[in-house]
Parts: structure tokens; C-alpha cells; sequence
């Protein structure tokens, strides 16, 4: 074989390994919201995972705990629960470590997430709203191949926190950052779709 055609291979196979990463997160301001939201649901995205989590650590009455559990299609959540934690505002400020966590069955997340929870009296949420103040970075392997980086608060109704598919109005403050640029809000009213994340 000569020395054209093993470089041509060879550029050949590079090529198509680097075509093989997932796409980047797109949807540009409404895109960005819509991934920290995927976030915000503890361990995968508004799984049962994170949900258990987070019950179980304010049902130990420990001020100081971590917890650990299988994401649902691999990897791992867990999170350290501090009571005594200031940085963020909240009812309770905990974070969560994602270990190639895969809850979707097409992407693993890998990271930390420092977040707080809270609860906010809002007319345009009638049953009552969270906060959820979010601080930190994650990576995006599989499907969407990216990052997120967010230091911002999601306001929405408690019913949004466990869906999985349908639409979601979200009261967003703050910054959040993907491939696509950083975005600010300021008290800004989004609608996304809940279970997906957007591709460019």
C-alpha cells in the first residue's frame, strides 16, 4: 500500500470518528433554559431517581448526607445534602454529582450541580411555584454532545418538576451558557418542552 493511499485511510477514518459525537444543544435562549431545566430535575431529568433522593435525605433529618443511586438506563446520581449551606438561596441546598448518568437512554451526563430548592408565591403560578437556584457545570455525552453552564434560578410550577413530555413555562434569572453563546435573563418567561433536550 502506498504512501497516498494509507494517509488518505487514515484521514478517511479520522473524519468518521469525529463525526460520530453527538450534536450540539440548540434552540439558542429558549434552548439554554430548556437543558438547565433538564438539570434541575435531580439524577436524570425528573426521574423517580432524583425525586427518591432528595426525599430521602429530608427524611433522614441529618443536616449533613450523601446518597447515591443507579441512574435508570446506567451511570450514577448522588447527592450531598448540607443544611447548613449559605452560597445558594433555598429551603434546602444540596448538589448533585452525575457519574454517566443516563436516564434518557441517549445521553450521559457527568458533573456537579450545586442547587437549592425553594418555594415562591407567584400570580402567574396559582397552585404555588419552586425556586430552583442552580450553580455549576455539566457535560453532555451520547445523543447531544455539550456542555452547560448555569448560575441562574428557574422558577415553574410544582407539577412541571416531574414532567416528562408536554410543555413548560419557566421564569428564568441569570446566566446560562452552552456551545451556542452565554445567555442572561432577567425574570424572563419561557416556554420549552419538557423530556428532550434541543439539538442544533
Amino acid at each position: 500500500m502506498n504512501r497516498f493511499t494509507r494517509l488518505t485511510i487514515l484521514s478517511a477514518m479520522t473524519l468518521g470518528l469525529a463525526a460520530c459525537g453527538g450534536a450540539k444543544l440548540g434552540g439558542g435562549k429558549e434552548g439554554a433554559a430548556q437543558a438547565a431545566f433538564q438539570a434541575s430535575q435531580p439524577a436524570g431529568r425528573g426521574s423517580k431517581t432524583g425525586q427518591s433522593l432528595v426525599e430521602k435525605a429530608l427524611a433522614s433529618g441529618a443536616t449533613s448526607l450523601t446518597l447515591t443511586a443507579d441512574c435508570a438506563q446506567g451511570g450514577s446520581a448522588s447527592l450531598k445534602l448540607d443544611a447548613s449551606a449559605t452560597r445558594l438561596d433555598g429551603l434546602v441546598s444540596y448538589s448533585i454529582t452525575y457519574d454517566a448518568c443516563n436516564e434518557d437512554g441517549q445521553n450521559e451526563y457527568n458533573g456537579t450541580m450545586a442547587t437549592a430548592l425553594g418555594f415562591t408565591l407567584d400570580p402567574r403560578y396559582p397552585a404555588g411555584a419552586f425556586t430552583i437556584s442552580m450553580e455549576g457545570r455539566l457535560t453532555i455525552d451520547g445523543e447531544i454532545s455539550d456542555f452547560i453552564d448555569v448560575d441562574a434560578k428557574l422558577n415553574m410550577d410544582f407539577a412541571a418538576t416531574s414532567l416528562h413530555t408536554g410543555n413548560v413555562k419557566l421564569v428564568v434569572d441569570g446566566t446560562i451558557e452552552t456551545s451556542e453563546g452565554k445567555f442572561t435573563y432577567s425574570h424572563e418567561t419561557v416556554a420549552i418542552a419538557a423530556g428532550e433536550l434541543p439539538k442544533a
